[in-house]
């Protein structure tokens, strides 16, 4: 095959190519335009404005994959993840598609969260102040936020009786049992049953012996002894149920004892990587305590190795299965969160490897149906640069080589017969015959040189 043929075959297909590429633009699908110009920069990484056309296309393609993830995150409540995409989308294209107001959405959706933990967080402490301030943000900006108005209201209540309560128990400290008993009396009024301020009223002196047991409970407590404050706290609910908070006490006791057992099991689990059940674990823990020490964290970690394992096992399903993009791809992920992980990093550098292979090998693959030696003959020998056995590239490179070498000698001897040198031309046309007897019309043009008897 001549030169200016294998140059006119190969500006056909870059046009053809670039034609489908321009074509995919126009209509806006950047990942199929992506692919093609990638497929022209291959060959000739100059063509035309093949760069500036694949920048766009891969600016467009990032935008749409953020733009993406991000609505996705937000639509799971994923906060971080929304922010980060739809920030960076906005930061990159403000108009594009509605990111503005989806990343305003996330944004209001965050400070919400925010707020409604901080109420939540007060409010499990019986810090009724800051849960109604942290609760009334909530509902200046979304008044039917989940629970946050029955939080809100009960939050107040809690705090004005509350207030009451604890002025009555001073009361009863300082032995003043008329003007406790009048308080007691303004409690029952508004809210009866509250703590049984009827049992405090009609039995003070009992109150007397279950505040010593409270008071006992809350400093086992306080120093996390919480068996014993447990012991103290059903003590006193058990002769009298609402006494001061010695319920709620003694169910964050239960709670407390509860998150010990948790935080082991989930330990345990994190060590033996059982990820699954660590994340189970800690998302339990954070359900029932979002402060508990080093929880958050650990959830992170686990969800980060449980991500690592499911990322290792997808690629090496797809190493196995020759899959080797795909593999790719999970252990580049993998690296990104454990980049000190040296076999997947080895990994990483064998599919890499063998997807460049798979690629070489395609693209002389198509040079050998498409019968263009010169070109198949330069993608076997990068082929076996990398992989001198890889599959059948020897006897393709063989036959390529000889093809070329046939086409070679048959143009030579062309050219000897048109200039009359016939001598010249029979040899070359020998030589053809002593490789491949059958190599096009070979045996007819030795015949016709032969001298008439």
């Amino acid at each position: 095959m001549s030169d200016e043929r294998q140059t006119s075959e190969r500006e056909g297909r870059l046009a053809r190519l670039y034609g489908r590429a321009t074509t995919a633009l126009a209509a806006r699908e950047w990942e199929d335009a992506l692919y093609l110009l990638e497929e022209i920069a291959m060959v000739d990484p100059t063509y035309r404005d093949t760069p500036v056309l694949s920048r766009h296309a891969w600016q467009e393609v990032r935008l749409i994959r953020a733009y993406t993830r991000g609505v996705a995150a937000l639509k799971t409540g994923d906060l971080e993840g929304a922010l980060g995409h739809l920030n960076w989308v906005v930061n990159e294209r403000p108009e594009f598609r509605d990111s503005m107001q989806k990343l305003r959405e996330a944004q209001q959706q965050a400070r919400l969260s925010e707020f409604y933990r901080r109420g939540l967080n007060h409010y499990t402490q019986g810090r009724w102040s800051e849960a109604i301030e942290a609760f009334g943000m909530v509902i200046a900006v979304e008044p039917g936020y989940r629970h946050a108005l029955d939080m809100l209201e009960d939050s107040r209540e809690q705090l004005k009786l509350g207030n009451m309560y604890r002025s009555a128990m001073a009361m009863i400290d300082s032995d003043d049992w008329d003007e406790a008993a009048e308080v007691l009396r303004s409690i029952q009024s508004q809210s009866p049953g509250y703590r049984d301020a009827g049992g405090q009223l009609r039995e003070v002196e009992r109150m007397r012996a279950l505040y010593k047991l409270y008071e006992r409970g809350k400093d086992a407590r306080d120093v996390g002894e919480w068996t014993r404050a447990i012991d103290f706290f059903d003590q006193v609910v058990a002769a009298q149920e609402d006494f001061l908070d010695a319920q709620q006490l003694l169910r964050e006791a239960i709670r407390e004892k509860q998150l010990v057992y948790l935080n082991q099991d989930a330990e345990a689990a994190f060590e033996a990587g059982r990820w699954n059940e660590a994340i189970e674990h800690y998302q339990n823990i954070i359900a029932m305590r979002s402060d508990y020490p080093r929880a958050q964290a650990r959830l992170v970690d686990a969800r980060r190795w449980r991500d690592v394992q499911t990322a290792y096992d997808e690629g090496m399903r797809q190493f196995r299965a020759n899959h080797w993009f795909d593999a790719i791809v999970q252990f580049e992920a993998i690296l990104t969160l454990d980049p000190g992980n040296e076999e997947v990093r080895d990994l990483l550098d064998q599919a890499d490897k063998k997807k460049r292979l798979a690629d070489l090998y395609e693209h002389a693959g198509r040079c050998l149906r498409d019968q263009n030696w010169t070109e198949a003959v330069e993608w076997l020998e990068r082929v076996e640069m990398l992989d001198p056995n890889y599959r059948d590239t020897g006897h393709h490179l063989e036959r390529a080589r000889r093809q070329l070498q046939l086409a070679r000698l048959y143009k030579r001897a062309g050219q000897a017969s048109e200039a009359g040198d016939r001598a010249q031309a029979a040899a070359l046309y020998a030589q053809i015959m002593d490789i491949d007897p059958t190599y096009r019309d070979v045996a007819t043009r030795v015949a016709g040189d032969q001298p008439r008897p």
